[in-house]
């Protein structure tokens, strides 16, 4: 078909145009997709971050600097941060730890590591007599040997005592065979061997005391009505140089309505401690009171020196000697040829051993002989025998048993109102008491 020279310049002015608006049309779109030069971060998302895994946590504790974490660590991180955390100061205690060291802590709580390889966590209340006390976050408070323990992660602020007395006050970690602790002014380590105890907090006054009080009862009904009462009462007060021991213990008793137990024994001991085996004692001594023995007062103050002769875990065993006076009064001198009251020098013979057979039993035994060199006759002797079973945190099961012997008693006149023939006065008094104890401190 042939095409007309018209129609054909028609059909080229028409596709220029259509051309011309199909460019101008693509040009802006064209602009619209292509991508900018720099395209600006997306806006940070207002979510709550993803909480760290236990390995994020770790990786965090072995890159961050030292310190005490500003919150507690997460429960399914903690034995792992705690790890870490001993680990570093570990192999920083192998190249040297200056005074400048900042120990990295994995958690803000107490964690101490048995040797089986178990952690607790909790809150480490005192280590006193190789017994660690522990108030664990699920277990209560424990009573742990503290041979047992392996490591301890402390990120609070405790009392270490070590031999010859020195006290350290800081935040520590606890290794088998060191105690680095970190104090104001400055890191220190000190050999674990060396450690005798630790108080929770700095040194407060409060925190040296402690308290026991027992009280046993002993009831019989029928063809013998018998009621003896017993209670016992023990402060003692120890801090890095010294060692206060108080005690007073009373006992009553009626048979058929009669009294026949009426006896009062206080005693006291102060020690000074001159280096991790040896020690000076300027006061020790008794007060006692037995209606029976017809004794009125026997005051024996006493002064003198002494030696732990064993003293390693689980076992404790001590004497000391020295020089006394003893005052003696008795409640009828009438058939006393010595006159009354008598003044009488005397040397104390006193040895005490502590034996803690589990976390939860303790045996301590006690002889104390004042050999009174003026009036031998006068010589006495107190023995002691405490077997105690923990039942709780605070309260006690005690086995108690008390020996008092006289040498020579002074006797009772005869024909003594209200008994005509009263018996003679024995040389030895036995004592057995079962009881509840409560123990503060």
């Amino acid at each position: 078909m042939k095409r007309e020279p018209g129609n054909l310049s028609c059909s080229v002015v028409w596709g220029t145009l259509l051309a011309l608006t199909l460019m101008h049309a693509y040009s802006p779109h064209a602009a619209a997709e292509e991508p900018p030069a720099e395209e600006a971060p997306p806006a940070p998302s207002e979510a709550a971050p993803a909480k760290a895994t236990g390995a994020e946590t770790v990786a965090a504790l072995l890159t961050a600097p030292g310190g005490v974490p500003a919150e507690p660590t997460d429960a399914e991180a903690a034995v792992e941060a705690v790890k870490a955390s001993m680990a570093r100061v570990e192999e920083q205690d192998a190249a040297g730890i200056g005074a400048t060291y900042v120990i990295e802590f994995g958690d803000t709580f107490d964690w101490v590591r048995m040797v089986s390889g178990e952690w607790l966590k909790g809150e480490m209340k005192r280590m006193r007599d190789d017994n660690l006390e522990f108030d664990s976050d699920k277990l209560d408070m424990q009573n742990i040997d503290f041979a047992d323990v392996s490591h301890v992660h402390s990120p609070v602020v405790n009392t270490y005592v070590f031999d010859d007395r020195i006290s350290v006050t800081g935040l520590a970690v606890i290794t088998p065979d060191k105690v680095i602790v970190e104090t104001v002014d400055g890191t220190e380590t000190y050999p674990r061997s060396e450690l005798e105890s630790i108080v929770a907090g700095g040194e407060r006054e409060k925190d040296w005391w402690s308290m026991k009080l027992r009280f046993g009862l002993t009831l019989n009904k029928g063809n013998t009505d018998q009621l003896t009462y017993d209670i016992n009462f023990r402060v003692r007060r120890e801090d890095r140089m010294t060692l206060l021991n108080l005690g007073y213990n009373t006992s009553f008793g009626r048979s058929d309505g009669t009294q026949n137990v009426n006896r009062h024994l206080g005693d006291l001991d102060f020690k000074v401690f001159l280096s991790s085996r040896w020690f000076v004692v300027p006061l020790f001594g008794q007060l006692f009171n037995d209606r029976f023995q017809n004794i009125h007062l026997r005051a024996t103050p006493a002064a003198g020196a002494g030696i732990h002769i064993i003293d390693v875990p689980n076992v404790k065993w001590d004497f000391q000697t020295g020089v006394g006076y003893q005052y003696l009064d008795y409640l009828d001198a009438s058939a006393v040829t010595t006159g009354n009251p008598q003044n009488d020098v005397f040397i104390p013979l006193y040895t005490y051993a502590d034996f803690d057979i589990t976390g939860d039993i303790d045996l301590t035994l006690s002889w104390l002989t004042n050999l009174v060199v003026t009036t031998i006759g006068n010589t006495n002797h107190t023995a002691k025998a405490d077997l105690a079973i923990e039942l709780t945190s605070v309260i006690d099961l005690d086995i108690a048993f008390l020996y008092l012997r006289t040498e020579e008693p002074a006797q009772l006149p005869a024909a003594t109102p209200p008994d005509p023939d009263p018996d003679p006065i024995k040389k030895n008094d036995y004592q057995l008491v079962v009881g509840i104890s409560l123990e503060l401190g």
